[in-house]
């Protein structure tokens, strides 16, 4: 394996990592701000940290029709995709969600054969399903505890939809961050996504500053800087690996959120929760260690 290929799984595993604990901190602040209000600062803090290194380094001229296409992937990936869950979350249990949306490597696997972006491989497609099955191991328990048995097809509608936006963002992006590289890419497609949900807050009545108390904002801060470094790590990894690969590692996300809670109450990790553990990282190792040649 390459020292280039080798960072570029880093890379993906960093991103899983920052958003599993950027869960923990957006948990802390949803009774004290919207929703939107906390996806507004948490990509404002992003896009101002991605921001200052493209205006410090070498002016990059996007072509008008990819900078149309990148701002499109940023407003569907960043606000559009969290509209939807919003509205998932209205009717269906957080673990419903989290269920559903953890599927989200083997649907991006399978657009990315079916649309010939990837060839099918066997063994990248059982580490892909470990990775999902650990993460379904984890959430089983929360699933059976919240009980919740609502069907509401809206809902459910937008659940599939949020988990089918990540999937195609995540192969879309592909050709721009080798084109342009990842960091102006990233910073343009967050700064669309930032003026997305600032005129969402203002057309929904919703505050751009909330009133918080220092340490709410210490955790905005934190999940900001998780975002723009995470965000950043993901496209990189993208221009390096194919989509389905770098997705995977999205199931360190929810493993990572439990193993900081745990560490927080000081509680022992139950079987399950080995378990989980056990399979993604089995999942992620089997899928990396396989390379899926791609198509011309």
């Amino acid at each position: 394996m390459s020292n280039t290929r080798f960072l570029a799984i880093v890379a993906a595993a960093a991103t899983g990592v920052l958003v599993g604990a950027a869960m923990v901190s957006t948990r802390s602040l949803t009774s004290a701000a919207p929703p939107v209000t906390i996806a507004f600062l948490r990509y404002l803090i992003g896009v101002v940290m991605l921001g200052l290194p493209v205006l410090l380094a070498h002016r990059i001229r996007f072509a008008g029709k990819d900078a149309a296409a990148i701002a499109a992937l940023g407003v569907l990936q960043f606000a559009v995709l969290i509209v939807l869950l919003n509205i998932a979350l209205g009717s269906l249990s957080a673990a419903t969600c989290a269920l559903i949306f953890s599927t989200m490597p083997l649907v991006t696997l399978c657009l990315a054969v079916g649309l010939r972006q990837e060839r099918f491989s066997m063994a990248r497609l059982a580490g892909v399903s470990l990775a999902v099955a650990g993460v379904a191991v984890l959430l089983q328990a929360t699933l059976k505890q919240d009980g919740s048995g609502s069907s509401d097809m809206t809902a459910m509608a937008a659940l599939i939809g949020a988990t089918l936006i990540g999937a195609i963002c995540s192969m879309l992006y592909r050709p721009y961050v080798q084109r342009y590289a990842a960091l102006p890419v990233s910073a343009l497609a967050m700064l669309a996504a930032v003026l997305f949900l600032a005129c969402l807050c203002v057309a929904t009545g919703q505050p751009l500053a909330p009133s918080l108390n220092a340490v709410q904002w210490g955790h905005i801060g934190f999940i900001g800087l998780a975002s723009g470094v995470g965000y950043f790590c993901w496209l990189w990894a993208l221009s390096q690996l194919d989509a389905s690969r770098v997705v995977a590692f999205q199931a360190l996300g929810p493993i990572t959120a439990a193993a900081i809670e745990l560490l927080l109450t000081r509680a022992m990790p139950s079987w399950t929760q080995w378990l989980s553990m056990i399979l993604v990282i089995a999942g992620l190792r089997l899928a990396s260690v396989t390379r899926a040649k791609r198509t011309a």
